[in-house]
């Protein structure tokens, strides 16, 4: 059901309470909202893991911020500080039943969702498509509700703050650590918090070697505070030594970081599309597996940085049952070095690193954060 074309909204709502990449594919969304509503108080609601990639989002006025709580008491607190907004509208880009629930009984007056789940029906404006086939990106996927607000989805454009601050903690931390910034620095992420099939940790530390020997790069190995083990055993053993950064930064500083390269290599995962919308060249390495498609999960706009496994899509994965365990393998060191040598040589920056275009990069509007 498409709303009357030249609509008006005072105050809007998007929800996205699932993980840092899922988050990052949701910003087209809000920049969206935006450029159609100028003058509409436009809301988010995360969860608090995420708050810093959006707490200074220059589209947004405010920041909700819901922990997922199962109780009954948790859910009546999320449902009165909802309805104490005043929402005219909400779309649920994630979609659960807890959250659905919880925009009805907020009495948001239009609530906009899938039409493929048994509680579809808390939806009053629904969207059918399967998002499982994977037959178009996930930020595509997220557009799709906006356009049953009539929002203008022509353009898709991932908007990110970078803070002098951050820059500064990241620069300083570089300097400390890197005695010639004169070469290509390229950050290497090799976890992916199994939100997919993983390239080998060996095969990372192989193609660090040789980007140090033939491209003349500088390594820095990022992740998480619960990958800083993993990511320190695997710079020291770079033959050249790399620096380890995971661990060592928030939100903020770790897309400076990322802006900061001049590529960043890693799997399937949130940190990928975080270092695309900072405007990084970046290379994804994915699975031949549906529910993990690159056609979905991709670097947005840049099939040219995806590399697969030359094998038959899978509707799932059987793991150590399948012949071609770990198929991930079949994605050769020379072939992402190849593309990461093209990638290197397409960039035009100074020795200081890379910028976000101004237009993306704007003062945050004044917002509340709760």
């Amino acid at each position: 059901m498409q709303p009357k074309s030249g609509m008006a909204f005072r105050r809007l709502l998007v929800v996205r309470t699932d993980r840092l990449g899922d988050v990052v594919l949701s910003l087209p969304v809000i920049s969206a909202l935006r450029r159609t509503f100028p003058g509409a108080h436009v809301a988010v609601l995360v969860h608090p893991s995420v708050v810093e990639l959006v707490e200074d989002h220059p589209d947004l006025d405010a920041v909700l911020i819901d922990g997922g709580e199962c109780s009954w008491m948790e859910w009546m607190r999320l449902v009165r500080k909802l309805r104490k907004e005043r929402f005219d509208a909400a779309l649920l880009l994630h979609p659960t039943l807890r959250l659905a629930a919880a925009l009805a009984a907020a009495r948001i007056r239009i609530r906009v969702g899938t039409g493929y789940r048994f509680y579809s029906f808390l939806f009053n404006r629904r969207v059918f498509e399967h998002r499982k086939r994977s037959i178009k990106h996930e930020a595509e996927y997220n557009l799709s509700l906006a356009r049953i607000l009539g929002a203008d989805i022509s353009r898709v454009v991932f908007r990110l703050n970078i803070a002098g601050s951050a820059r500064k903690t990241v620069d300083a931390f570089l300097r400390e650590r890197l005695k010639r910034r004169s070469r290509p620095l390229v950050v290497l992420h090799p976890g992916s918090r199994k939100s997919a099939l993983d390239w080998p940790i060996d095969a990372f530390t192989r193609l660090a070697d040789k980007l140090v020997r033939e491209a003349h790069a500088s390594i820095v190995v990022s992740g998480g505070p619960q990958e800083r083990d993993m990511a320190e055993r695997m710079a020291a053993a770079i033959s050249t030594k790399a620096i380890s950064a995971a661990g060592r930064f928030n939100l903020k500083e770790l897309r400076a970081l990322f802006q900061r390269a001049d590529l960043f290599i890693s799997n399937s995962t949130g940190p990928l599309h975080l270092a695309r919308a900072a405007g990084t060249e970046v290379i994804g390495l994915y699975p031949p597996l549906r529910p993990a498609s690159h056609r979905r999960w991709g670097p947005y706009g840049r099939n040219d940085s995806v590399l697969v496994p030359d094998l038959p899509e899978c509707r799932r994965c059987r793991g150590r049952r399948c012949p071609e365990w770990n198929c991930m393998r079949r994605i050769s060191v020379d072939a992402v070095f190849a593309l990461s040598i093209q990638k290197l040589a397409g960039k035009k920056k100074s020795s200081s690193g890379s910028s976000i275009p101004d237009s993306e990069s704007r003062t945050a509007r004044g917002k509340s954060i709760g």
